[in-house]
């Protein structure tokens, strides 16, 4: 893998090397880098896949028999702090802007466990795959102009909130999620961050499905056609 060469190069080439691993097993999102121009977790790309990739997609003018050569980068849309690491602050603080957690009347200790239905537990599990790696805000090209927009990590976690069937603050979450540019109307819809999720959670998917309940509650009377003129225009 990935991760196996740059610890190769820390222990027997250059020990100051700096980078981010834990699990190597593609659970913990800790060793997420850009491999090529994308970023992807370095414990689960495979360095002979990699080198096929850039031998399919020759570069102009390079020579065939040349010894592949692979580039790692550190995350964009966040500060390096050195190397490979980069201060995720920004990250974390949006993530905490969406209050990703059961509203606080849901969380008060019951007199029983709480109970959903196989059906309701259902629609928390796609977004409940997110180990939080950081590829699609790195990839994000919404975040890199706005600065104010929480990042498809965060709303990919709001959804999960909207769809709880314990959660009882799901008015003021849409309108939290529906602030101008902060939340779901400032994604463009690039498909980046569904193209470099390692655990297929698709944000620009929960996006879309927050937005639907958006206009669902802010403009039910009004036809589609409408309430897509509406918000175009706003």
């Amino acid at each position: 893998t990935i991760l196996d060469c740059l610890n190769q190069i820390k222990w027997e080439q250059d020990g100051t090397l700096a980078y981010r691993k834990n699990c190597r097993n593609t659970i913990c999102g800790s060793c997420c880098v850009r491999i090529n121009g994308r970023s992807a977790l370095a414990c689960k790309e495979n360095l002979r896949s990699e080198i096929e990739r850039r031998e399919n997609i020759p570069a102009p003018g390079s020579n065939a028999n040349a010894i592949p050569e692979i580039t790692i980068a550190p995350l964009g849309n966040m500060p390096v702090i050195k190397d490979l690491v980069v201060d995720m602050s920004s990250f974390w603080d949006n993530l905490e802007a969406v209050a990703p957690y059961v509203s606080t009347a849901g969380r008060q200790v019951p007199e029983r466990e709480f109970l959903q239905t196989p059906q309701e537990r259902s629609l928390l599990d796609q977004t409940g795959n997110c180990i939080m790696c950081g590829a699609c805000y790195s990839e994000c090209n919404a975040r890199e102009v706005n600065s104010d927009f929480v990042g498809p990590h965060a709303l990919a976690k709001a959804y999960r909130m909207v769809a709880d069937s314990r959660d009882g603050l799901n008015e003021s979450r849409l309108e939290n999620y529906n602030e101008d540019t902060k939340g779901v109307w400032a994604c463009t819809r690039c498909f980046y961050c569904n193209s470099v999720c390692p655990m297929d959670v698709e944000p620009l998917e929960q996006i879309t499905k927050i937005k639907q309940e958006i206009l669902q509650h802010k403009q039910a009377s009004d036809s589609r056609s409408i309430r897509h003129r509406k918000v175009l225009i706003d």
